[in-house]
């Protein structure tokens, strides 16, 4: 009876052992059929590669002339002559208008006399004093009197300067907006004067770029009249930071002598702030965001490999690729939300 059981029991075992091979063979032909139903995904690829790549930053600027002042008068005189044409270019010093000094020169021609007659007078007193002829106090009447007299005249000769209004930089006039016998005051602008053989370009950037541009620094910009591009090094920048805008302001300069750019235009600013030799670039939408960061998809024999990378800086096409690459590597660049690890691929374009 024993003997029966045993043979049973061996028998049952090699009976489970062939059903396990059996449904065993079968699940991994099975999962070989499904591999192969995979569908082959098209895609583009980009071989990575040495890359020279400048970072640039644009932005909105402003012209400034050179140098600009509002034309006025300093006393409220009326205008008897006209020494300028609208739109002309001026020296340094060159008189624009000259004011009524009938007045000033009459009471400089009055005191004029009477300087004359106290400095007889206090040359007179001077010697009786030495004489002993008057007193210490009557010369220092005589002597202050002198003194008053010609410190009147001096402030007359101030004021009969102002009637002669003079360019203080050499530039061109704007329009005017007086003409001959107007009565004129310190607080009407007469004509506008600039100076545009130089124009400064005023425009602000990030703080985060504070360290990259420096007095020096050149720039180029364009304006909305005109297609060409124009050079311009930066001059200034200001020392702090904007609180409500959280940015820097610069200042640049570039030559003019053609008058071809006009103060008060708007400009677009382009700045290289770094400049990269022997670097790894990528296109941007080759990159699949993770919580860790980002991933790629290579393509090594007909497959999809998923790479883990570590970025760098970017532009609007391009991003950095610091680790997690190396050259020659050929990463997918289209078709990335149909590809899972592995799925099989099929080349139609190289960038």
């Amino acid at each position: 009876m024993k003997r029966k059981l045993v043979f049973f029991g061996i028998i049952g075992v090699i009976i489970i052992l062939l059903l396990i091979r059996i449904f065993s063979g079968s699940g991994s032909k099975k999962t070989e059929a499904a591999a192969a139903l995979k569908p082959v995904v098209p895609v583009e690829v980009f071989i990575a590669r040495d890359t020279s790549m400048v970072y640039q930053l644009s932005t909105i600027g402003s012209l400034r002339a050179n140098e600009s002042v509002e034309i006025v008068s300093e006393i409220s005189k009326k205008v008897i002559t006209v020494h300028l044409k609208e739109g002309s270019s001026v020296s340094r010093g060159q008189l624009l208008f000259k004011l009524d000094d009938a007045e000033i020169v009459a009471r400089i021609n009055k005191l004029t006399i009477e300087e004359k007659l106290a400095s007889t007078n206090e040359t007179r007193q001077k010697a009786q004093l030495a004489k002993g002829g008057i007193s210490q106090e009557q010369y220092d009447e005589t002597q202050n009197h002198l003194n008053t007299i010609r410190a009147e005249i001096e402030i007359l000769k101030v004021d009969l300067s102002k009637t002669e209004i003079r360019a203080p930089f050499a530039g061109k006039i704007g329009v005017r907006n007086v003409s001959e016998g107007a009565l004129v005051n310190p607080n009407m602008v007469l004509a506008s004067l600039q100076d545009v053989s130089k124009i400064k370009i005023d425009f602000s950037i990030p703080e985060r770029y504070a360290g990259d541009l420096h007095q020096g620094s050149g720039i180029s910009f364009t304006t909305d009249y005109s297609t060409k591009a124009y050079k311009a090094v930066i001059e200034a920048v200001e020392p702090d930071v904007e609180k409500k805008t959280r940015t820097i302001l610069l200042r640049a300069v570039c030559e003019n002598r053609d008058g071809s750019l006009v103060p008060g235009a708007s400009v677009r600013v382009e700045l290289n702030l770094l400049a990269l030799d022997k670097k790894l670039f990528i296109p941007t939408a080759a990159l699949i965001p993770t919580v860790k960061g980002y991933d790629v998809y290579l393509m090594k024999s007909g497959k999809a490999v998923l790479q883990p990378v570590t970025t760098g800086i970017r532009n609007k096409l391009s991003v950095q690729i610091v680790e997690g690459l190396a050259l020659g590597d050929t990463i997918v660049v289209t078709n990335l939300l149909r590809i899972k690890p592995d799925s099989p691929l099929k080349l139609v374009k190289l960038n």
